[in-house]
């Protein structure tokens, strides 16, 4: 399937880029508004929001995993002032209205259950909803002019710097070339990844030596605490996202670990040579 370009228009409404933004897709005729927490009232006199529309909260807990909160309003900004006061956790949102006034009570209700399952299935962010949305009905018509318009945001919504509807592990193309660890026959870690744009993936499935190496330096055991909940049995139970080839075969083997060169191909080619 051809890919094709997007062109995205960004305006910095106070001139700068700690500020408010609005962000426009071409040919498309949902908006983005990002906006700091300290700024809300400054958005008093925006008239796009006192329309209907889905706004997702953004924040970050103590121990680094980053928060969303998905909902829904028929007036934007009465709902964010409310939240002002009601949740401390969040310090920036991201609101998506209609420039055509198309959204409906139906609309964002739908939209709003298809962002938390979204996101429910990228497993990227701590979800603070306290219970699941409900999904409204509407004509199948209007569900694939929903389709798009959640497309559509999930590209602005990347772009302003949230990857929370993404899979680690994108679908892979059969053509694209995996690449596997295995250190003392599989005692010592043994596992199937890819490089990303973002690092490298550890597939689910992979076995994780049951020990430290005492060679190993403390990142290494602070790898494995932040990922200890994602292993049981010594087996990986979901897509793992490291920042470096290395930084996942040192997980796998509990040990210090030259990604470049032990990550392979089926063939025995190292990562290094494909990459160089």
């Amino acid at each position: 399937m051809k890919k094709f370009g997007k062109n995205i228009k960004l305006f910095l409404i106070d001139g700068d880029v700690n500020g408010r933004w609005i962000c426009e897709l071409s040919n498309w005729t949902g908006k983005a508004y990002k906006i700091p927490r300290n700024l809300v009232k400054e958005c008093a006199d925006r008239e796009e929001l006192q329309k209907s529309g889905v706004y997702f909260l953004f924040g970050m807990q103590e121990d680094g995993k980053p928060l969303i909160y998905i909902g829904e309003s028929e007036v934007i900004y009465t709902r964010l002032l409310q939240h002002l006061t009601t949740k401390d956790y969040w310090n920036e949102c991201i609101v998506f209205i209609s420039k055509d006034e198309y959204l409906n009570k139906a609309h964002i209700k739908y939209l709003e259950h298809r962002f938390y399952s979204s996101a429910k299935e990228a497993n990227r962010y701590v979800i603070k909803n306290d219970t699941v949305p409900t999904k409204s009905n509407v004509s199948e018509g209007e569900e694939a002019e929903l389709e798009e318009f959640i497309y559509n945001a999930k590209i602005l919504i990347g772009t302003l710097g949230h990857k929370a509807f993404e899979p680690v592990a994108r679908t892979i193309d059969t053509k694209e070339t995996l690449f596997y660890f295995e250190r003392k026959k599989g005692e010592r870690g043994k596992g199937v990844g890819i490089p990303t744009s973002e690092g490298f993936v550890l597939f689910k499935g992979a076995f994780v030596a049951p020990d430290l190496l005492g060679s190993a330096n403390q990142w290494v055991e602070d790898l494995r605490n932040k990922h200890k909940d994602k292993i049981k049995n010594n087996i990986t139970t979901e897509d793992i996202l490291f920042s470096s080839p290395s930084a996942a075969s040192a997980f796998l083997c509990g040990g210090s670990s030259n990604g470049l060169v032990e990550w392979k191909t089926a063939d025995g080619i190292e990562l290094k040579q494909m990459q160089g």
